[in-house]
């Protein structure tokens, strides 16, 4: 199987900015190159994109609305590879585009991904791949978590002691469980989303770097133990959650009346609170926990992991030279490479769906 020059973009539920990663792929291994990079949205986007996200249904039926900010995503994207491409030389045989989730309805099989395909096609006259979710909502799963077989092959790649786990601490962290038989994925509950709402809100900035203000301030363990109430975090996987799920908690109006630095500190322990909660639904506890994404910059937070036993050894992908800053991209890029074979990405115990399934609709760009 040839491994071909792709580029995977991605833009998680943060909505910080776009991950974009030239690798050469198969769809069963990577090889890594050293261009990449990470680029803002415009404050324009970035700006419609809070509108939307406050009142998806209101949006999505907002056609107008709709098609302008698909728009305007697909020629940043466009604009992204095209500053990749000048600088690798490297022309790619395929684009993995995964667009910008604002919507993810597991009860109504329904998932909003911001972006044109076909349109991303034709401004940069390459084949993309796009629509990475539908086929698995159709076929019966739940769109998401779509990362396992990409955390697998990482798993298998380093070689370690199984079962292992990957934990991507994103917006929403999913967690991918390997023993060399079984995989299993899922969401384990708000990763960063929540932090960086309420830092938005108190301190007028968009993360908390490092866990600074997270280590200044007090948890209140009982709001914690009433939000992780909601029966999402003891149902058995496979399951996912959508971003709406973890802000409409009815609990989450008390962090409002908390003091601005014990708001940071309890909402950092509780992205802890739920990881270790859904590692203890695994059938085995893991020898080994691998922490990747966003997150694992939050050095209050990676400690709070650390502290919870949830694995014998447990690092961040930082120190073990995993270049986790890029690790969705590179999971657009390998799903895309999956795709072009026809191997299927998602499986019964990672989304529920009914059959291994393939994942996205290839645009084939015609000159």
């Amino acid at each position: 199987m040839i491994s071909y020059p792709t580029i995977g973009l991605m833009s998680g539920t943060s909505m910080d900015g776009i991950d974009a990663i030239l690798v050469y792929t198969n769809g069963k291994k990577i090889a890594r190159t050293k261009f990449k990079s990470i680029t803002p949205y415009s404050k324009e986007t970035y700006d419609l994109l809070q509108i939307a996200v406050k009142n998806p249904t209101n949006f999505v039926n907002n056609q107008d609305f709709y098609d302008r900010l698909s728009y305007l995503i697909t020629c940043e994207h466009a604009k992204v590879v095209e500053e990749l491409i000048f600088l690798s030389k490297i022309r790619p045989h395929i684009i993995g585009f995964h667009g910008q989730t604002i919507f993810h309805d597991v009860q109504n099989k329904k998932s909003y991904q911001l972006g044109d395909g076909k349109l991303l096609s034709k401004l940069l006259k390459l084949d993309v791949v796009y629509n990475f979710r539908s086929n698995d909502l159709n076929s019966g799963g739940q769109g998401a978590p779509i990362a396992p077989i990409y955390h697998k092959y990482i798993l298998k790649s380093l070689k370690v002691d199984l079962p292992g786990i990957i934990i991507n601490i994103g917006g929403i962290s999913n967690l991918t469980y390997w023993d060399g038989n079984k995989i299993i994925g899922f969401d384990t509950g708000p990763g960063n989303n929540l932090i960086d709402y309420f830092m938005k809100r108190h301190f007028n900035l968009n993360f908390d770097d490092e866990g600074f203000h997270a280590s200044k301030g007090n948890v209140n363990f009982n709001l914690i133990r009433k939000y992780s109430e909601d029966l999402y975090y003891s149902k058995s996987p496979p399951k996912s959650l959508e971003r709406k799920h973890v802000f409409d908690n009815k609990y989450l109006k008390e962090f409002f009346n908390l003091d601005k630095y014990d708001c940071i500190a309890t909402l950092c322990a509780l992205s802890s609170m739920t990881i270790k909660m859904a590692v203890e639904l695994l059938p085995k506890k893991p020898k080994i926990t691998i922490l990747v994404g966003g997150g694992q910059k939050n050095k209050h937070l990676v400690n709070l992991v650390k502290k919870t036993n949830i694995s014998s050894l447990i690092y961040t992908g930082e120190e073990i030279n995993l270049d986790s800053d890029y690790i969705e991209a590179e999971l657009i890029a390998f799903l895309a490479g999956r795709k072009i074979y026809n191997l299927p990405s998602t499986f019964p115990d990672t989304t529920g769906v009914k059959q291994n399934t393939i994942l996205g609709d290839l645009v084939k760009f015609k000159y």
